[in-house]
């Protein structure tokens, strides 16, 4: 860890860096933890370990907790299921397994948390993706399905890579019981 809140993990010969930027946690701070990861498969696990630590971040907020009840673990499970999905589409269908670079941003606060993939990949149009029919279960394809299901809002800018990003943007609120 730096001085600047920057941590840098060594894989192999290549540093991948993480930034936090943290404030003091009450309901209305806002954190921020940003990684810059290969968009490859290999790299799926460390998107997702660093996902579910930011959910454990969010509850430490809101209740000065990381243990987690049934609904948190509920929630938790619904915000790393959307994220392994949208990193899958990217690495498969943005960079078509050839690789590039996925920056994730994370918005923390004890009420929610907004996940942004940034890639320069292909692009594709969100409101082009087939409806799935329960019907018909496909083997693949099923990806943004579970991405819309688990999340309460998810939306996609198309970039014009490599001069503009693709940006896809997923929220998960806290349900107030």
């Amino acid at each position: 860890r730096t001085d600047s809140g920057t941590v840098v993990v060594f894989t192999g010969s290549n540093p991948e860096k993480i930034w936090y930027h943290g404030c003091a946690a009450g309901a209305d701070d806002m954190d921020m933890i940003k990684l810059s990861v290969p968009g490859s498969l290999l790299f799926r696990d460390v998107v997702l370990r660093v996902t579910a630590s930011a959910c454990r971040l969010m509850r430490s907020m809101a209740v000065a907790k990381q243990e987690a009840s049934r609904e948190e673990h509920d929630f938790d499970d619904r915000v790393v299921s959307a994220m392994g999905e949208a990193f899958n589409n990217v690495a498969i269908h943005a960079y078509r397994g050839g690789g590039g670079r996925v920056e994730i941003e994370f918005e923390i606060s004890a009420l929610s948390i907004t996940i942004r993939l940034i890639d320069f990949g292909a692009a594709f149009d969100l409101t082009e993706a087939r409806p799935l029919v329960m019907s018909e279960l496909p083997e693949s394809g099923m990806g943004l399905f579970i991405v819309r299901e688990c999340m309460d809002e998810v939306s996609y800018r198309r970039g014009n890579p490599p001069e503009m990003p693709n940006v896809l943007t997923l929220t998960k609120r806290v349900e107030k019981n």
